[in-house]
């Protein structure tokens, strides 16, 4: 064997166990795509079946739970009774999730959501302002939504 041969050949006995644990060792991050028609939501059950209204978080243990609705996520959020900074919605353009403390979210109007909640979240701004004007809704901010909690369940009735 070579001595270019025997370097590579040591470089491989260290890189295969490293990229195994790295890769697969590691607690996943980041959002999954949804499988319509064949995820559920993980609060109400509901098959989720439209786009432009999921929503996902990854709780402490690295679990992923999937939701039909931004308003099924705002509930469980609260209910979990833990901290989390990975949470998603999907753009309800359709431009894929965005991180929830990014997204701009709308409330109320006359579109329906999965669930009836109402709130359609927006990677752009711009595009939730003019939703919101043209389908006679309101611009809510992340913290009064979370703060109203168990009144968005009421408010769904």
């Amino acid at each position: 064997m070579t001595h270019r041969a025997r370097w590579i050949a040591a470089g491989l006995v260290f890189a295969i166990p490293a990229a195994i644990i790295l890769l697969g060792g590691g607690k996943a991050a980041g959002p999954e795509a949804i499988r319509f028609g064949r995820d559920s939501c993980d609060r109400c059950h509901m098959l989720i079946a439209a786009g432009g209204f999921a929503a996902e978080r990854r709780g402490r243990d690295a679990v992923l739970h999937k939701y039909d609705d931004v308003g099924c996520l705002l509930l469980a959020l609260s209910a979990a009774h833990e901290e989390t900074t990975q949470a998603w919605v999907e753009d309800h353009q359709g431009s894929g999730f965005v991180p929830l403390m990014e997204a701009t979210l709308v409330r109320g109007g006359g579109g329906s959501t999965p669930m009836g909640y109402g709130i359609v979240a927006f990677r752009d701004p711009l595009a939730a302002s003019r939703f919101a004007a043209s389908s006679g809704g309101q611009i809510t901010r992340l913290e009064d939504l979370l703060r109203a909690g168990p009144q968005l369940a009421e408010d769904h009735r």
